[in-house]
């Protein structure tokens, strides 16, 4: 190293340099990377609304669309609609009406009798049978009582009016006659009834027996 000269030293410090210099200006950069700016925040809330708009506008143009083709119900018909099927549809009024209200009536003249603790005799019968016939004599001459005995004759055919009566009572032939004490319990004779029998039968009501 002493032998070598100075200025040889220096040329040869300056070649390592430059060559280090060169290495490094052509060693190859890594390639860039493009970066999108972000948009900034405040323009998110408009694109938001103009879509809503839009949506808003298409529903509106598919209603009317509905609308015109008849697929599509307006806010009153829907109601009405909904009223239509919770109330069910209207009932007409049946062709017995008429029937059940007379026979209310029917039924509450002998209930009226029973509340006023009267013994009532009550007859079903057919105007077609002898038997009926003969038993509705009977009936009609028995001793009222001063007003203590009521008497009804009912055709068999309506025996249904009287179901708050006859409620517990079988009748299923005619003549049937229903004696009903003033406790409310029932005798029932069935057939022809004689004279004698149905005073008897009377007379245990009027008693209590």
């Amino acid at each position: 190293m002493d032998q070598v000269s100075r200025p040889l030293l220096i040329v040869f410090a300056a070649t390592i340099a430059l060559v280090a210099i060169w290495l490094i200006a052509l060693k190859p950069k890594p390639p860039a990377v493009e970066r999108t700016p972000l948009a900034p925040t405040k323009a998110i809330a408009p694109a938001k609304q103009a879509a809503a708009t839009a949506d808003a506008a298409n529903a509106k143009l598919q209603t009317a669309a509905n609308a015109a083709d008849g697929t599509a119900a307006t806010p009153d018909a829907a109601k009405a609609g909904a009223d239509a099927t919770t109330q069910g549809p209207a009932t007409k009024p049946s062709l017995g009406a008429g029937a059940n209200k007379a026979a209310s009536r029917r039924d509450a003249t002998v209930l009226r009798d029973i509340r006023a603790k009267k013994v009532v005799v009550m007859l079903f019968w057919n105007a077609d049978g002898a038997d009926d016939i003969a038993t509705r004599g009977v009936i009609r001459g028995l001793d009222r009582r001063n007003g203590k005995v009521a008497v009804h004759v009912v055709p068999i055919r309506r025996v249904g009016e009287y179901d708050s009566v006859t409620r517990g009572v079988h009748v299923v032939q005619s003549p049937t006659t229903i004696v009903i004490d003033r406790q409310r319990r029932t005798r029932v004779i069935t057939g022809l009834t004689e004279p004698q029998e149905l005073q008897q039968a009377v007379g245990d009501a009027l008693a209590g027996r």
